[in-house]
C-alpha cells in the first residue's frame, strides 16, 4: 500500500508539502504542486480520512508498552523515561504486558482507545515489530528500546538499542580470560526470542573462537525473565552440566535467581562457581557478592530514544536505528582460575 511517505521520497518532496497539496493548500508553489500531484495521480493516492481525524484527535500522551512485568530493567528505564518526557508538555501511559504477549497487537489495539501522539516500546520480539508495526508507524509515531531491528528490512519505526551479539560474546570473554573453560548458560528461548538467540550466538562466537565447545543440550538452560525461573535454570545446570565453573545469565534477574539456587546447592560464588549477569540493573551492585554484569547504558538509551520520538511527532519521520554501547561492570563474582 503506497503511503504519504512513499509519495514524498519519490517526489523529492517533503512529508509535509505533500500533505499540503492533498490538502490543496494555496501556499505550495504551481510547479512544486504539478510535480507532487504526478506521483499522487501515478499511484492513484487518496486520504485516509479515518487515519487524518485519528491524527487530529490525538492527545499530548506518550504511550509506553513494557514487555515483561518483573523486568527490573525496564522499570528502571521506565523512570528514565518519564524524567526525559517531563517538561515537555506531554504525559506517559504505561502498560505493562507478559513477556510472551505480543506487544505491537496490544498497542494497536491501545492506539485507537488512548489515542497518543507517539508510542514507546520499552522491549519487544523482533518478529512482531518487522510483521505488524508498520501499520503503527504510519500514522503514529515509534521507537523501540533494547531490541534491534537490524535485518528486518525498514519497518516504519525507530530503535535505539545494544548489539547482543557483541555484549554476549563480552560477557563470554571475561569469563574464558578468567580462565574458565567449561561455562553454562542461562537464557530465553531462542527459538521465541531474537534477542535470547543473538545473545546465544554472542556466547558461541567467544567460545569457538577459543577453541572450546559449548553443548546446547547439557549447557544451555532456557527459561523466563525472572528471578523464579533463573533459580530453577541455575538448579537445572547443576545437574545437567555439573562440571561448569562458570555461568553467564542473559539477564541480570536471572543472574540473582541463580545465585540463590547456586547458595542452597552448596555452591559458594565465585569459590566454587563463577556468575555474571546482564543488563546492569542497579540492585545487581548490592548482592553479596556484589555480580559483575554487562551495562546497558539505560540513561542514553531512554534519552535517545525519547529525542528521537519527538522528532518523529514533529515531523521528521525517518527511521534511524541507533546501537550504543554495552560495557562489563566489575564486581566479586568472577573468579580467576
Amino acid at each position: 500500500m503506497t503511503t504519504i511517505r512513499d509519495i514524498a521520497r519519490e517526489s523529492g518532496y517533503s512529508v509535509s508539502t505533500v500533505s499540503r497539496v492533498l490538502a490543496r493548500h494555496p501556499d505550495v508553489a504551481g510547479p512544486t504542486a504539478a510535480a507532487v500531484q504526478a506521483v499522487i495521480d501515478k499511484h492513484h493516492f487518496f486520504v485516509n480520512r479515518n487515519a487524518r481525524n485519528l491524527k487530529r484527535s490525538a492527545t499530548t500522551t506518550i504511550l509506553v508498552m513494557i514487555k515483561g512485568r518483573n523486568n527490573m530493567l525496564f522499570a528502571s528505564m521506565l523512570e528514565r523515561v518519564q524524567t526525559a518526557i517531563s517538561g515537555t508538555g506531554y504525559t506517559v501511559a504505561a502498560q505493562y504486558l507478559d513477556e510472551d504477549d505480543n506487544e505491537v497487537a496490544e498497542a494497536e489495539r491501545l492506539v485507537p482507545e488512548i489515542k497518543p501522539c507517539g508510542v514507546l516500546f520499552l522491549g519487544g520480539d523482533a518478529g512482531h515489530l518487522a510483521e505488524q508495526t508498520r501499520r503503527i508507524g504510519e500514522e503514529c509515531p515509534a521507537v523501540v528500546l533494547t531490541t534491534s531491528l537490524g535485518g528486518l528490512g525498514r519497518p516504519a519505526i525507530s530503535a535505539v538499542t545494544t548489539d547482543d551479539r557483541a555484549a554476549a560474546r563480552l560477557a563470554t570473554e571475561h569469563l574464558i580470560t578468567a580462565g574458565h573453560r567449561a561455562i553454562g548458560v542461562i537464557g530465553g528461548n531462542p527459538e521465541h526470542s531474537m534477542m535470547s538467540r543473538h545473545r546465544q550466538e554472542g556466547v558461541l562466537t567467544a567460545v569457538r573462537a577459543a577453541g572450546l565447545e559449548l553443548d546446547l543440550d547439557t549447557n544451555y538452560a532456557a527459561t523466563r525473565y525472572d528471578l523464579r525461573s533463573g533459580y530453577e535454570a541455575a538448579r537445572r545446570l547443576t545437574e545437567t552440566a555439573p562440571g561448569i565453573t562458570a555461568i553467564y545469565a542473559m539477564s541480570d534477574i536471572m543472574a540473582l535467581g541463580a545465585l540463590r539456587a547456586l547458595h542452597e546447592a552448596g555452591l559458594a560464588v565465585p569459590d566454587d562457581i563463577s556468575l555474571i549477569g546482564h543488563d546492569g540493573i542497579e540492585l545487581a551492585s548490592y548482592t553479596v557478592p556484589r555480580l559483575v554484569t554487562i551495562r546497558q547504558p539505560q540513561q542514553l538509551m531512554a534519552e535517545r530514544g525519547v529525542a528521537i520520538l519527538m522528532r518523529h511527532i514533529n515531523g521528521d519521520v525517518t527511521p534511524v536505528e541507533e546501537i550504543v554501547d554495552a560495557e562489563i561492570v566489575p564486581g566479586e563474582s568472577v573468579r580467576v582460575l
